[in-house]
């Protein structure tokens, strides 16, 4: 494939990631060497990357002893698994937010299972340098959740493992809600966005939380998708 036309694209990129976490840290775990190199090469900012490795435990140490705000990892490393690692990351330090670069191998079940470890994201290798790596970063940065087009597809399509049943029965007050969840607002932007009271907001989320059968709110915004409820926002 000709990449000449997305040079300037991917550079721009680049240049965008360094400005979207420039008051972030963050850790790279990636399998691909060629891969992190990239990645890290266009975050340029001093201390903005804590750590990078590229295997399972390698990463966790860093992890631990660095305490970043980012985790961003690849499915695949050279000993390990980046879900896994996702998984072992939430278990300890819950507060880090984790996105996962899926490679050009998906299979339904292992989306699922990455749902399931706590990923706040779920992006493409291929896509990371172009269209998706700018609206994935920033999403996970405000505390939302993001998943690729294609990933997403996958995900609902009547061969991932779609939950069987009836699709739960939201109120339009709760698609709202849920939409604003899966956009990265917090609860009191929420409140003022749909002009209700915090306490309201998070009597909307309660009742989503069991009527989808998800552990926390962002877990909700990835079934919410993955059920067809609602969609996940687009860039710009």
């Amino acid at each position: 494939m000709d990449f000449t036309r997305q040079i300037r694209q991917i550079q721009r990129n680049g240049a965008t990631a360094t400005t979207l976490l420039r008051r972030h840290r963050l850790v790279a775990c990636f399998g691909n060497r060629a891969l992190l190199n990239f990645f890290l090469s266009g975050l340029t900012r001093p201390g903005q990357v804590a750590g990078a490795a590229t295997t399972e435990e390698e990463g966790l140490a860093l992890i631990k002893s660095q305490r970043p705000d980012i985790l961003v990892v690849t499915d695949q490393l050279e000993k390990g698994c980046g879900i896994r690692l996702v998984e072992r990351t939430k278990a300890s330090c819950p507060e880090i937010r984790t996105l996962l670069l899926v490679g050009p191998l998906q299979r339904p079940a292992k989306l699922r299972a990455a749902v399931a470890a706590g990923c706040d994201g779920l992006c493409l290798e291929s896509g990371m340098g172009l269209d998706a790596g700018t609206p994935a970063l920033r999403a996970i940065r405000d505390g939302g959740t993001y998943i690729d087009r294609p990933l997403s597809e996958l995900l609902r399509s009547r061969g991932a493992g779609q939950a069987r049943g009836p699709v739960p029965d939201l109120s339009a007050r709760e698609i709202e809600v849920i939409e604003l969840v899966v956009a990265g607002l917090k609860n009191n932007q929420i409140a003022a966005r749909l002009f209700i009271s915090p306490e309201t907001v998070k009597s909307h989320l309660t009742n989503l939380l069991n009527k989808l059968g998800a552990r926390d709110r962002n877990h909700a915004g990835f079934l919410a998708v993955r059920l067809g409820l609602v969609d996940w926002p687009q860039e710009g």
